[in-house]
């Protein structure tokens, strides 16, 4: 079993370390103040029902529609 580290705790380095430590001892490094790099969720009102929208994949495939 090896010890591995992965900086940066964004989608793929969550996968990385997720997989690897299946048969590795693994430390995840993170500079923020949270896991998920560009990954985050908020909330919108629409039409008085609430809608979740991912806004970190907004970066990769444009504008949203409601």
């Amino acid at each position: 079993m090896k010890e591995i580290a992965v900086i940066d705790s964004g989608i793929y380095g969550l996968l990385a370390a997720w997989l690897l430590s299946k048969n590795h001892k693994v430390t995840l490094y993170e500079n923020a103040h949270y896991f998920g790099g560009h990954s985050n969720k908020v909330k919108l009102d629409r039409d008085g029902k609430e809608v979740a929208v991912d806004t970190g994949f907004i970066v990769y495939y444009g504008i949203y529609r409601l």
